[in-house]
């Protein structure tokens, strides 16, 4: 198996994907007639990821977000240069790296945003399999209380909690998630709910939390890598019954956002 024969698979997946014109899922580094012994899976191929790569003879990385930061002719030099070091590193262990981010976003079951929807457990309404967001339904409780359960679930892929704004007693029922840092609040007032989960890169403090409290909508707010980790891991069972010669694991990327906090009981106000 070469890395072309897991790049079309992948491709194939998403009808959606505009492959003649903008499209975040390209081969980044190394030969696409490479060949593919073990694929490593991550949410971003940092050098932890790398090094793991190096230490468990990986040869393709499948990576969900650009490990080379922000690709732009005015890129930070230090950026710059962080990012040569890595493709160096690469380069040297003949490691390829690939990026599927559109495809692994919207893919049915496995994907990103349906993963998390199942890690958040509530029963869904009908929705456009393609779209970013899931409604959802929880018998009525706190904000606080959805705040925690959000948090809960999230332990099982390491992280360390949530934020919030609003009112913590406000009762909520109907709720909206989103992934990434796609998500838009404003879309997703079209859904009229009581309170959503957004990504911290999706949303901005003087911005869409200011409209949050203004409109007393509560918001949970959940680390980017942490609502799209789930659909990573769940790659590597996909790709496992699909390819032939390789073998695909999970590989960690250390991307992971601990919390500190005062001990102050904010539900008891």
């Amino acid at each position: 198996m070469q890395v072309c024969d897991v790049i079309r698979l992948l491709k194939q997946q998403g009808p959606w994907v505009d492959w003649q014109g903008k499209t975040r899922d390209r081969l980044l580094v190394g030969d696409r007639k490479q060949a593919v012994k073990r694929i490593g899976v991550c949410w971003v191929a940092t050098r932890q990821a790398i090094a793991a790569a190096i230490e468990q003879e990986i040869d393709f990385i499948i990576t969900h977000e650009n490990p080379f930061y922000q690709c732009s002719t005015q890129m930070n030099s230090a950026a710059y240069e962080a990012a040569q070091v890595k493709r160096q590193l690469l380069q040297e262990h003949g490691i390829s790296v690939y990026r599927c981010h559109d495809v692994w976003d919207r893919i049915g079951e496995y994907g990103v945003v349906d993963q998390w929807a199942k890690r958040l457990g509530y029963p869904l309404d009908d929705y456009d399999p393609l779209s970013y967001y899931r409604i959802m339904h929880c018998k009525p409780q706190s904000l606080s209380h959805l705040a925690q359960h959000v948090s809960n679930v999230l332990e099982e892929d390491g992280a360390g909690g949530v934020y919030l704004f609003g009112n913590p007693h406000r009762t909520v029922q109907r709720i909206v998630s989103g992934t990434g840092a796609i998500t838009d609040l404003y879309e997703m007032l079209k859904y009229e709910p009581d309170a959503v989960i957004v990504s911290d890169d999706g949303v901005r403090s003087f911005d869409a939390a200011q409209y949050a409290l203004d409109h007393d909508l509560g918001m949970v707010v959940v680390n980017h890598a942490a609502c799209e980790r789930a659909g990573l891991k769940a790659m590597v069972p996909w790709l496992n019954k699909r390819i032939h010669d390789a073998a695909a694991l999970y590989v960690d990327d250390g991307f992971l956002i601990r919390y500190y906090t005062n001990h102050q009981a904010w539900d008891k106000e």
